[in-house]
């Protein structure tokens, strides 16, 4: 081999060398925290950049908790992928600070949730669901966290004016929700059609092709408050309370979870997330009894 191919082949193979370094370099660079991850942050969300990233970053995370939910389902849980809010994020996302977990919520069918937290596809479902004795035969609740009612949302100027008004009319309600039994009881509806969300439900009243839903009152009063042309007729009490569904033999997460919630109660910040989203103090006296009722189960 001549001096000068010497040569060439030479600074050929230092370039190949340090083009090697340098891209394992760059590797290393985005697995860690740093200006980079900073700047990259700060342009999905100023606010997520400038709070949760340096408080994420001293306490290192944690383990992650997959947490599955209908969604659309507002004031309880909305948004995009990756940036989900409302008010089931939020108290899961407290409930995790107090128990070492960083819930990592995940869109499911609210018809399919039950049986897919049951089969393992995720480890709760926090999702504004109900406690009733058919769901607790396929999975296990937490202790309540929400106290619930039922609402009848109807067109502005309706003759609708109850749960009495709705026999004979054609009703919408989210499929597998309570909503749909109280239709399927007590509605004498001339057709009652389940809808696979409730914001696809409104929207058919909103339409024209139903006459009335029935659905959970703070996702009614939200609906109302955002859409023109339609309003609550009646609000029905229930003794229904929300819950968090495990699967069956998941003792100890639900121990956890129960630990975490009723740390949230006692030092304010189930209050702050309740007073966040529905605007007024939260019915403290009436939770803590059901929550009592269910611990003495």
């Amino acid at each position: 081999m001549s001096k000068t191919r010497l040569t060439a082949f030479l600074a050929v193979f230092l370039v190949a060398i340090a083009s090697f370094v340098v891209a394992g370099c760059g590797s290393s660079s985005s697995t860690t925290t740093g200006s980079e991850t900073t700047a990259e942050t700060s342009e999905g969300g100023g606010e997520e950049a400038a709070g949760g990233g340096g408080e994420e970053a001293a306490s290192g995370g944690g383990e992650k908790l997959t947490v599955g939910s209908d969604i659309p389902y507002p004031p309880f849980e909305f948004g995009k992928p990756g940036s989900y809010t409302g008010f089931d994020v939020d108290l899961m996302d407290a409930i995790g600070e107090e128990i070492g977990r960083e819930p990592e919520f995940i869109k499911s069918s609210f018809e399919t949730i039950f049986r897919d937290v049951a089969q393992g596809k995720f480890e709760a479902v926090m999702s504004a669901a109900t406690i009733t004795e058919e769901r607790e035969k396929v999975v296990s609740f937490s202790l309540p966290y929400y106290l619930s009612e039922q609402a009848i949302v109807v067109a502005e100027g309706s003759s609708i004016k109850g749960l009495a008004d709705l026999k004979g009319k054609i009703v919408a309600a989210q499929q597998g929700t309570t909503g749909l039994e109280l239709g399927k009881e007590k509605a004498e509806a001339a057709e009652l059609r389940p809808y696979p969300e409730g914001p696809t439900a409104i929207n058919a009243l909103k339409a024209g092709t139903v006459e009335a839903v029935i659905i959970d009152d703070p996702v009614a009063v939200k609906a109302t408050e955002e859409l023109s042309g339609i309003e609550i007729a009646e609000k029905v009490e229930t003794d229904e309370t929300y819950g968090i569904a495990f699967a069956k033999g998941s003792t100890e997460l639900l121990e956890q979870i129960n630990e975490g919630l009723k740390k949230t109660i006692e030092n304010g910040k189930y209050a702050k997330v309740y007073e966040k989203w529905f605007h007024e103090a939260p019915p403290l006296p009436g939770l803590e009894k059901a929550i009592k009722e269910a611990e003495s189960k």
